[in-house]
């Protein structure tokens, strides 16, 4: 590494906000973060390919008596729906009109987990399921965020996930980027662009209603 390399990365850790800063922050807002609505650009990058598919949409999540509840639409380049609630999610192909529903009971402590990485965890939590990590001062998009690396402390959620990485914008408690990556080196890279903590949204804006004539697939995991 060139001394320049290790001077910008340096400089980096200097400006970023303290991780204890941020996590006390996220203790004290937990308990009134209950929504968060996005614009998408989804990145899955598959390493023996080395190939990376995007895509674009928006993502609205919100607390629902201890669980979350929300939508992710896609609209580009193949429109599709995935909608979660509780034990159920629901993916939905408009070209096709067919409704897939998960029952993901088994998952739903880690599913609802890894939704409310975006917004919503406290410290606390975090510091209960991860190894934390400090990685620095960044800008996504024009806007200055802290990077925290996340290593998962349980050795099931090893054999998923490596590591998972949160930017965190200065002053704030929700991600406005978020990488997921997994043991084999594919990764998950959200991006999220004009995003909003407790935007002002009907109940109806998280839920998703069948369209007529559209059939269904059920599956349990």
């Amino acid at each position: 590494m060139t001394r320049f390399a290790l001077f910008v990365m340096a400089a980096g850790l200097l400006s970023a906000e303290p991780l204890e800063t941020i996590l006390a922050r996220m203790d004290a807002t937990s308990k009134t973060s209950n929504s968060f609505a996005a614009n998408v650009k989804w990145q899955e990058y598959t390493k023996v390919l080395n190939s990376t598919d995007t895509q674009i949409g928006a993502l609205k999540l919100k607390k629902n008596k201890g669980r979350v509840m929300g939508r992710l639409d896609i609209t580009e380049p193949a429109p599709f729906t995935w909608h979660f609630f509780g034990d159920i999610w629901e993916k939905y192909l408009p070209k096709a009109n067919v409704i897939s529903e998960y029952q993901v009971a088994k998952l739903a402590k880690s599913t609802d987990q890894y939704l409310l990485l975006v917004f919503g965890l406290s410290g606390v939590e975090l510091k209960k399921s991860y190894d934390l990590k400090l990685g620095g001062e960044e800008t996504i998009n024009g806007v200055k965020a802290t990077r925290i690396e996340l290593l998962p402390k349980d050795k099931e959620a090893k054999k998923l996930v490596a590591k998972v990485e949160l930017w965190i914008p200065i002053e704030q408690t929700y991600a406005i980027q978020q990488k997921v990556t997994e043991p084999n080196g594919d990764y998950n890279l959200w991006v999220y662009g004009d995003a909003k903590l407790n935007p002002p949204l009907p109940d109806s804006a998280y839920s998703f209603v069948a369209p007529p004539g559209a059939t269904r697939e059920v599956f349990k995991k």
